[in-house]
């Protein structure tokens, strides 16, 4: 029998960019508004017998250096059993502008990422959750077409050095457009979600906790 990963008594800390953030630190606190408090209150509806504790650490406009220099305080001074990583998008955006390399940001990304794995895991011998980075180039009224598919390369090949479980959320929304091509699942830019783009992610992240 399947059994949903996450045990009564241990806590979840998520952390990442203002798609985790969700106003969780101002209207909406403490979790905020989108897939983190989306998927804790499906968790919670149907295992009520579980006692977990619920950690947002998003900061909108994060990058994953921002992750490096708040690590100690907002990761492992909570000392969670569970960290939960969705980063990215901004250094995909930022490094594109930024007319350095593609080779050198792609190091920058990889070796910047691989410092918070280390003391993860070093630290606290917690358990790992890492997400795709996730970008909607057909809703992108910038038309900035972000490459992310090299960055969830480097998410890949530290998820599986690592032994991270990996949220497919790219895939998850490559096909829901293709399979609705007339719907809207971000706010025109490709990459912050709508009500039913929050849905999407949390119904990956549980699906792959095994909810």
């Amino acid at each position: 029998m399947v059994d949903f990963k996450i045990k009564s008594g241990e806590k979840f800390l998520f952390i990442g960019d203002s798609i985790t953030d969700c106003g969780r630190r101002a209207a909406f606190a403490p979790l905020g508004n989108g897939y983190v408090s989306m998927a804790v209150n499906f968790v919670t509806a149907k295992y009520p017998e579980r006692r977990i504790q619920w950690v947002n650490k998003g900061i909108s406009g994060d990058v994953v250096q921002g992750l490096v220099e708040r690590w100690a305080e907002d990761v492992l001074n909570e000392d969670p059993d569970w960290v939960s990583i969705a980063i990215g998008i901004n250094n995909v955006a930022r490094d594109k502008q930024s007319g350095r390399s593609l080779d050198e940001s792609l190091r920058d990304f990889e070796d910047s990422y691989r410092t918070i794995l280390e003391r993860t895991e070093s630290e606290l011998n917690a358990k790992i959750v890492m997400f795709e980075i996730f970008y909607i180039k057909e809703e992108d009224e910038l038309a900035r077409n972000l490459n992310v598919d090299v960055y969830n390369q480097v998410i890949h090949q530290l998820a599986s050095e690592y032994q991270a479980i990996l949220i497919p959320i790219q895939e998850a929304f490559r096909k829901a457009v293709s399979k609705r091509q007339d719907y809207s699942w971000t706010r025109g830019d490709g990459v912050h979600p709508l009500p039913a783009g929050h849905a999407l992610i949390a119904l990956e992240f549980l699906k792959a906790m095994e909810w």
